[in-house]
């Protein structure tokens, strides 16, 4: 079986893969780091990480429970995919994963939306060209920074209001959250195809609150919530 590890800024998504199947999956809070308990026969571990502080430790512990050394994924040695930018090595690896993943298992060109701690948006081309993206806050993010940075603003549940125009500062505020990232998803997914030229590009998001925010808007195809680690099982058996 293969162990695939997507490490986040805020969580960390361990998948086991046997063949094409996703056995089991774990969520982990990515501080503090706490390894899981992860039983089967492993034999190939891969993760992609945008944490260098956890690398070393993620590495270690898989040595020691698995006795293999696992294969780290850059955005400079993803097979299967052209990245067309010229520095590759600040490019987040999920980000090249998520595309990949997008290009090898659904209609191509594709738009790959992932909620995550921050929203991104990348594009890979019916070729098979990763062209770049949008880098945006995440919500939830946003949501902790307007509760720090404020004096009476709260920090309130990522939920729908039952209303657009908010009657109180809770239901303002879930407006903006969830209602202000659906329109920003609508005019980057409509920006981005008209630069693009793609009118016709697949639409796939990923992510955490992915269900939540693409519920409210029509421009979204797919939602693949494990997009990430099938991308990274497919790196690992080419």
């Amino acid at each position: 079986m293969i162990l695939t590890v997507d490490v986040g800024n805020t969580n960390i998504v361990y998948g086991l893969y046997k063949g094409p199947s996703l056995v089991s999956s774990w969520r982990t809070a990515t501080s503090p780091y706490i390894f899981p308990k992860i039983m089967g026969n492993i034999s190939k571990v891969i993760i992609a990480s945008v944490v260098p502080a956890i690398d070393r430790k993620l590495a270690k512990d898989v040595k020691k429970h698995f006795h293999l050394v696992p294969r780290f994924i850059t955005a400079a040695d993803i097979p299967l995919i052209k990245v067309k930018l010229s520095d590759k090595k600040a490019i987040g690896a999920d980000r090249v994963v998520n595309a990949l993943a997008a290009y090898t298992l659904y209609n191509k060109p594709a738009l790959i939306i992932d909620f995550g701690t921050a929203t991104t948006f990348d594009y890979v081309s019916a070729k098979g060209e990763y062209l770049g993206g949008a880098i945006a806050p995440g919500i939830t993010l946003a949501r902790d920074t307007l509760h720090q940075r404020t004096a009476k603003l709260p920090s309130v549940p990522i939920a729908p209001p039952k209303r657009v125009v908010g009657r109180s500062t809770t239901e303002a505020l879930q407006s903006g959250l969830v209602f202000g990232y659906v329109a920003m998803v609508e005019g980057m997914v409509w920006r981005i195809k008209k630069e693009m030229k793609a009118a016709k590009a697949t639409v796939i998001a990923t992510g955490g609150l992915a269900k939540l925010i693409c519920k409210y808007t029509p421009v979204v195809d797919i939602i693949d919530s494990d997009l990430t680690l099938k991308g990274l099982r497919i790196i690992a058996e080419s």
